[in-house]
């Protein structure tokens, strides 16, 4: 990677967590008369896909999934910008953001805040950091075995 190209790379990264923070914050804290259609299609969505797929999983538990998939770019996000070495620091910020966010609700007609969102978002937040984490990993070693292998054989 050139210099020039890392900063642009920063960038792009940071905006994406900051799309991603628009996102969690609109769809957590708007009224919920804005985002119940919203709401309404991803249940919908859900139904339709778990119903063939995965029939073992009752309608109840989409919005887990919700909760879990809307962290998700963030915990990755967060990972990018972020050095590999402290990829937990990720974790950590999708589970503050997530108690934030919820604590938050209690003030908001029509919105109710719930541990339940907390751990789920938090689980999004930290499978979204390991899509990340788990291949910059692999590709840390492979990296360094290669370059191992260079060095032996000059």
């Amino acid at each position: 990677m050139s210099h020039a190209t890392a900063p642009a790379r920063r960038g792009i990264r940071i905006l994406a967590a900051a799309l991603a923070a628009v996102a969690v914050t609109v769809l957590t804290l708007a009224p919920r008369w804005i985002v119940a259609p919203a709401r309404g299609a991803f249940m919908q969505f859900m139904g339709d896909l778990t119903a063939p797929l995965l029939l073992w999983i009752p309608y109840g538990q989409a919005e887990r999934v919700l909760n879990t998939l809307l962290f998700l770019p963030l915990g990755a996000t967060i990972a990018l910008l972020l050095s590999r070495r402290v990829w937990p620091v990720a974790i950590l910020a999708g589970f503050v953001l997530s108690t934030a966010v919820e604590y938050a609700q209690a003030s908001i007609p029509g919105r109710v805040p719930d541990a339940d969102d907390v751990l789920w978002n938090t689980v999004g937040g930290a499978i979204g950091v390991l899509a990340v984490t788990i291949p910059r990993i692999i590709l840390a070693a492979v990296t360094r075995r290669r370059q191992r292998g260079r060095v032996i054989r000059t």
